[in-house]
């Protein structure tokens, strides 16, 4: 009897891994006829033109299989780019309110969810979200990129250098001349607040971070000129020829105002020849400054293209208006254009 026993004994193990092998197997055959199903379904709700039942049928999957996220994450992301950020912003929390999900789909979801807020423009849901990611160090350049775009939109130029000094271990070249940029915008601030010194400050910031930085000089220039020392501001002005000859009409007609303010016609019209000797193109503003007013002079004429997007307007933007890129605006030379 015990020798029988032992004979069972294997069998009876095959016997049970074979029903439990068969029982996984039947499971997994279920749950995938289930998932196809809800494909089906959700597939014939988009058909059918009513994706508002083919969101609902798709978020219900995530219950159905875990590894349906990253379907629901794209999906999120199509709605956005649609325009639909109210069913990207459902998608994405429905995600992220999931306790099962790893870290990293939970931090894949997180941006998202932020993109989101961004684009709805619900700015102080999206930094919280952002500044989560941060914390943790997750998609730290993405979520810094987000943070300066947010900011840029706010105006909050100090919290803009903040995170943009974290990119610039990630791009220096770029970054670097972005932070100058913000240096820049506070140091107009300051100016309009007629507080001199942070002016002169904050363009000594930016021309740490960008030496070439003409609109720190035409900063400079301003204060200079506005407390009268006109010789100074001279100087600081023709500094923009050797940092960017192109943007030379942005200062012509200031330098023209510091010579008469010093009485110094011949200084000027020495300087100006020997500016046109050396770039031609100045040939179209050097007969409208010498016989026009310096406020109707073809400084404020001039035309300026965006070279990244094509952009073009009768006024130099720092931040092309239609590709939001700095410093990509310049004039178009009147001798090429006429």
């Amino acid at each position: 009897m015990e020798i029988l026993l032992w004979l069972l004994l294997p069998v009876a193990a095959a016997s049970g891994w074979w029903m439990a092998q068969y029982s996984q197997q039947k499971h997994k055959t279920s749950a995938r006829a289930r998932l196809n199903s809800a494909y089906g379904r959700g597939l014939n709700h988009l058909l059918n033109e009513e994706p508002d039942k083919a969101t609902e049928v798709l978020i219900q999957m995530v219950e159905v299989d875990p590894d349906t996220v990253e379907l629901h994450l794209a999906l999120g992301s199509l709605f956005r780019r649609r325009g639909e950020v109210d069913r990207a912003i459902r998608v994405h929390q429905n995600i992220s309110a999931r306790s099962n999900l790893s870290a990293a789909l939970h931090a894949q979801a997180t941006l998202e969810l932020g993109r989101d807020f961004l684009k709805a423009g619900l700015l102080d849901r999206a930094e919280q979200l952002f500044r989560q990611l941060l914390s943790r160090c997750e998609y730290e350049k993405e979520a810094c990129q987000h943070l300066v775009e947010l900011y840029q939109q706010e105006k909050e130029w100090g919290k803009a250098l903040e995170v943009g000094r974290r990119l610039v271990g990630l791009d220096s070249a770029q970054w670097r001349l972005r932070l100058a940029q913000y240096h820049c915008e506070r140091g107009e601030v300051a100016l309009d607040q007629q507080d001199f010194d942070r002016a002169l400050a904050e363009a000594e910031h930016a021309q740490r971070e960008d030496p070439d930085c003409v609109r720190a000089t035409l900063i400079r220039g301003r204060v200079l000129q506005t407390r009268g020392d006109f010789r100074a501001a001279i100087t600081t002005y023709q500094q923009v020829e050797t940092q960017n000859a192109d943007l030379l009409p942005e200062v012509m007609g200031a330098i023209q105002a510091c010579y008469t303010q010093e009485n110094d016609p011949q200084g000027w019209e020495e300087y100006l020849n020997a500016l046109v000797a050396r770039h031609r193109y100045l040939v179209f503003f050097q007969k409208h400054l010498v016989h026009r007013p310096v406020q109707k002079s073809s400084v404020q004429q001039a035309r300026y293209r965006c070279d990244q997007c094509g952009f073009t307007s009768r006024k130099l933007f720092w931040q092309c208006p239609g590709c939001q890129g700095w410093s990509s605006v310049k004039p178009i030379k009147a001798g090429n254009s006429e």
